[in-house]
């Protein structure tokens, strides 16, 4: 049965829609909707769901306590939130954390709490993390995963919303969970906007028992009418506060979370047109990520990054001959989505961007509406004059609309192009992006038909997109607007004005043509991208890249075309071996490398060097992706111990209070393990230290077992753990590379051998010489090491060894003769 509902009753602000949303009939129309749809378990600003429910219960799990910490510095914000929720049953107790980011985020640390223990998040292949978050829980282990989207891979790639699974939660107990997002901040008429989504979208009011607020902003140019937007968090001002530093705090106690915290503030007109240069080096590389059990060596040096950002003016004193956009008459052909998706705060928000749109044009401009779901409604059949009269009823023809079930987006868009029968005219189209009808197998389909109907358009219109929702398919709404369109994307509960305002000033406008960054002398730096696809005046450019070796006074150039008129900014900067000012910008450069790879794949389809490269990326720099998530879970299940058959050592670190543990092994033995007082530890990582021997049976095959604790402490309390073990029984091989095998008297001869990735070390011997160690050699592609043949050595044949021992203690080793000449 086709489902049908009715807009109707609603105001210039939206307000009425609340109540009209609030119907009987409506709102068993959304209960089947949320049990059969995982979208719409979405964004919200963090709410806590429990098991077998479909929405938040404070009766169950209730968030207890909120810490937020905001730091801006020069366009980037790192928020910080620790969040602890509380367990209201005798029942031990899982939830999913359901929250959605503003656009231009990204997750950049993770971490749950075990009691008093910190457990942080590693970044693991999204498959890969998701088999060890369900290893862990059949062991009654504490993991907690995060990942974009709800659980379909599909969603992943195109949603804003993420989801946390938090197991277990003690009875009567408490779980916290920490999390940490930077979000690039834009600029739009000299104004910049941060907001901190609080706010539940689906779901009812959400409290915090307690709720702290830290906000600090630094800023190279100087900003001004720093205003707090949203009015329940009113912020505490530092005495200190300048146009340069701004610091403020907010706490309170049972604090409702009806409204978003959100603050605005203005930069110095006086800074346009001027490009600044930032950077950061770290020489000294990065520490193996801890599942790796044998980390990758390289004689590389860490690379350098950089940011060149400049804030494009508007250009009317660099043009007398600019075309005036502006005030030429303009059609405009809206598209508004009214499928049951795009219910809730989608529809109110696009219904507001669509009046106010209507509103800003004049009586000499033009326009046309059409609704369209699975079908296409038109107001009209053509465009008409954007007199009173005209928008009154296009308004009302909205209003008096069915919301229905399915979405064709390729129709519409076909629609819209032939409504746009004449110069100067835009394509705005208001909606999620969804579209389950006609070509919805591949996103890049979708755009790529439009694509050609664009090109034999006599008109080719801009594309400009105002995107509503968490789940906006944004991958596919950038390839529609890769032509010079504008696309902005408003998540459910974020306050829309400054982003509707700024989407509305920019499709009147051109967008800077031809924009780029170049620098000088050639090759200085590397794999520069740009952080947004169009750049208006009155917004900041910037791109970020890498660079290889310092260098002193690299000259950047930004050049293109505004309104007309050219458009040069240029700075010279040093590219420095040590900088540690800007830390963000590794990130920054591998979240831009990522979207390039992921807007390579919404294009193309899925390559295996695409999906590895973004794996690797998202590893190195902690990104969160369609193909990554962070799961923080025990060491022993990331980097299990490797072992060989024999007799190996099993030790275990436990809290202070632990008085007996006993090992259950796979293969059918107890033990108890021994306490070694000698080896306590105090301070914050404290704890006792066990052991125990134990036999593995030379029969077991190689592969990944499991050993059970029983940990019992002084009050009687019981608790069970796991530890993972690896037996590795395969020694590792060796290969010699020698390009000769006569060797001097006297000279120093350069060694080279393979061996398998598992071996710790490679030592060559030659009887009557000294060892020599091997090491990885990246530009030599093999282990290398020298051999000192000594001065007056013996003439005459010897027995040349390579011996590889690998991380359990397997040897494995190569011999070939050499001959010792004069």
């Amino acid at each position: 049965m086709e489902q049908i509902e009715t807009v109707k009753d609603m105001g210039r602000d939206g307000r009425s829609w609340s109540r009209w949303k609030r119907l009987g009939g409506i709102a068993l129309s959304c209960a089947v909707l949320v049990l059969w749809s995982p979208l719409l378990v979405r964004g919200d600003a963090g709410v806590l769901i429990p098991r077998d429910k479909e929405a938040p219960d404070a009766n169950v799990l209730s968030l207890a306590e909120m810490r937020v910490d905001i730091r801006i510095d020069n366009g980037d914000a790192r928020i910080r939130i620790t969040q602890i929720f509380q367990n209201h049953t005798g029942n031990i107790e899982e939830g999913t954390y359901v929250f959605a980011l503003p656009d231009r985020s990204i997750v950049s640390d993770f971490a749950v709490w075990d009691g008093p223990v910190r457990i942080p998040a590693v970044i693991l292949e999204r498959k890969r993390a998701e088999e060890i978050y369900e290893q862990a829980r059949a062991q009654a282990i504490d993991p907690g995963l995060l990942q974009m989207g709800d659980h379909e891979d599909a969603d992943a790639k195109r949603s804003s919303a993420f989801t946390v699974k938090i197991v277990p939660i003690p009875p009567w107990g408490t779980k916290r969970l920490e999390l940490e997002y930077h979000q690039k901040l834009v600029m739009s008429d000299w104004k910049q906007f941060l907001a901190l989504p609080l706010k539940p979208d689906v779901y009812q009011k959400q409290k915090a028992g307690q709720f702290t607020l830290h906000f600090e902003m630094h800023s190279a140019a100087a900003f001004e009418n720093f205003h707090v937007a949203s009015g329940l968090y009113p912020l505490k001002l530092a005495a200190d506060n300048n146009t340069h530093n701004f610091t403020g705090n907010y706490e309170g106690s049972d604090i409702s979370l009806d409204e978003d915290f959100s603050v605005g503030w203005q930069l110095d007109p006086a800074e346009a047109d001027k490009l600044n240069v930032i950077t950061y080096r770290n020489p000294v590389a990065a520490l193996p990520s801890p599942d790796t059990k044998t980390p990758e060596k390289s004689s590389k040096a860490e690379p350098g990054f950089f940011e060149a950002e400049v804030a494009i003016g508007d250009g009317k004193a660099a043009s007398q001959n600019a075309p005036a956009d502006a005030s030429s008459p303009h059609t405009v052909v809206v598209l508004f989505d009214n499928s049951l998706s795009m219910q809730w705060e989608k529809l109110e928000r696009s219904y507001a961007a669509m009046e106010k749109l209507l509103r800003s044009l004049r009586p000499a401009d033009r326009f046309n509406l059409l609704l369209f779901n699975q079908d296409v409604t038109q107001y009209k059949t053509q465009p008409v004059a954007a007199d009173e009269a005209a928008i009154r009823a296009a308004l009302e023809f909205v209003r008096a609309s069915k919301l229905r079930g399915g979405t064709d987006l390729g129709k519409a868009l076909t629609a819209g192009l032939k409504q746009c029968d004449a110069e100067n005219c835009a394509l705005v189209l208001l909606s999620d992006g969804g579209s389950d009808r006609g070509e919805t197998v591949v996103t890049g389909k979708i755009a790529a038909n439009f694509q050609k109907e664009w090109a034999r358009s006599a008109h080719r219109p801009n594309i400009d997109i105002f995107a509503v929702g968490d789940d906006a398919n944004l991958p596919l709404l950038r390839l529609l607007t890769r032509d010079g369109g504008v696309l902005e994307h408003v998540i459910s509960t974020e306050p829309v004005e400054f982003k509707l305002d700024s989407f509305l000033s920019k499709i009147v406008h051109k967008p800077v043509g031809e924009l780029a960054l170049t620098a000088q002398p050639a090759g200085r730096v590397q794999m520069v991208y740009p952080l947004d696809d169009q750049v208006y005046p009155s917004s900041l450019a910037a791109w970020v890249g890498q660079y290889a070796t310092a260098a002193k006074g690299v000259e950047f150039r930004a050049h293109g075309k505004r309104e007309g008129a050219p458009l040069d900014a240029s700075a010279k900067a040093d590219l420095p071996t040590e900088s540690l000012d800007h830390p963000q910008l590794p990130r920054l450069w591998a979240q831009a490398r990522v979207q390039a790879l992921l807007d390579q794949i919404a294009r193309d389809g899925e390559t295996r060097a695409a999906v590895d490269e973004i794996i690797r990326l998202a590893r190195r720099y902690k990104l969160v992706t369609p193909y990554t998530s962070f799961l923080a879970a025990p060491r022993s299940l990331l980097r299990p111990r490797v072992i060989r058959p024999g007799d190996p050592v099993l030790r275990v670190r436990t809290d202070p209070a632990i008085e007996s543990v006993i090992a259950l092994f796979p293969f059918g033995l107890t033990k108890p393990l021994r306490h070694l007082a000698s080896e306590d530890t105090s301070g914050d990582d404290g704890g006792r230290l066990w052991e125990t021997r134990f036999l593995a049976p030379v029969d077991m095959r190689d592969g990944t077992y499991s050993v059970r604790l029983i940990l019992r402490d002084s009050r009687g309390n019981t608790y069970r753990e796991a530890k993972t073990f690896v037996i590795a029984s395969t020694p590792p091989a060796v290969k010699i590379l020698l390009d000769r095998k006569q060797l001097h008297a006297g000279e120093t001869v350069q060694l080279k051998a393979l061996a398998t990735s598992s071996t710790r070390t490679l030592t060559a011997r030659l009887d009557g010489m000294l060892p020599a160690t091997l090491r990885w050699s990246s530009a030599a592609s093999a282990n290398v090491g020298t051999l000192v043949v000594p001065a007056g050595f013996p003439v005459g044949r010897y027995t040349l060894s390579v011996t590889a021992e690998d991380i359990a203690h397997n040897i494995g080793s190569e011999e070939v003769q050499v001959e010792v000449v004069p």
